[in-house]
């Protein structure tokens, strides 16, 4: 499989590279810093650009089978609103994919973002209200993604998280959708995992699982 990864040099971006590399995929990693990956393998290859570059998005997508993003907002609480550059980002990928007529999208969101599965539970509401109280940018990032997303003809799978700075001690992930209730923090290597598991199969098409440490 050649899997195309967004933010590969971010914490779950690193995780989940290495995961596919491990599982014999090929990876083109788009950075804008490549000093920031230390990996050296065979199967991957890096591709420099800025995430508001047209052209060499379609570059590092040109060969995918499967284009994941780890990209999300900065958690910035400022009251004052600085532009969308994420969800703009996501934007040049979707139309990227739309010209070369790709169709699996994962990528990552809050549950700002609502699923037409997400049943009325404080894991699909709670965590939106105090994002658009006190990080509105990343709210409204969010909200636009959203849009973007779900107005694409893509294959996509958005992973919703809350909390990804639990520590790693081998636990297990499960995710919802309000249809069960779900713990109010993960970590980035089960992110990662749920992540190259939804690359490898179609059961989340079209899904916004919340995970969370089971």
């Amino acid at each position: 499989m050649n899997i195309t990864i967004f933010g590969a040099s971010g914490a779950i971006g690193q995780l989940l590279t290495q995961l596919a590399l491990d599982n014999g995929d090929f990876v083109t990693a788009y950075v804008r810093n490549p000093k920031k990956i230390s990996l050296k393998h065979p199967h991957l290859s890096l591709v420099q650009g800025e995430l508001s570059n047209a052209s060499t998005i379609e570059k590092a997508v040109a060969e995918s089978d499967v284009v994941i993003s780890t990209l999300g907002p900065a958690s910035n609480m400022s009251r004052k609103l600085k532009g969308t550059p994420i969800a703009d980002g996501h934007e040049l990928i979707i139309r990227a994919m739309g010209k070369l007529d790709k169709k699996r999208l994962i990528t990552l969101a809050t549950p700002a973002l609502q699923s037409d599965d997400d049943k009325k539970n404080m894991s699909t509401i709670l965590p939106g209200i105090l994002a658009k109280a006190f990080l509105p940018n990343g709210y409204t990032e969010m909200k636009k993604m959203e849009g973007i997303i779900k107005e694409s003809n893509l294959d996509w799978t958005v992973v919703r998280i809350i909390n990804p700075n639990v520590k790693h001690k081998g636990q297990s992930y499960d995710y919802s959708f309000g249809d069960k209730p779900a713990k109010f923090g993960v970590s980035r290597e089960n992110v990662a995992k749920l992540m190259y598991s939804a690359a490898r199969d179609n059961q989340l098409i079209r899904k916004m699982p919340i995970i969370f440490n089971s």
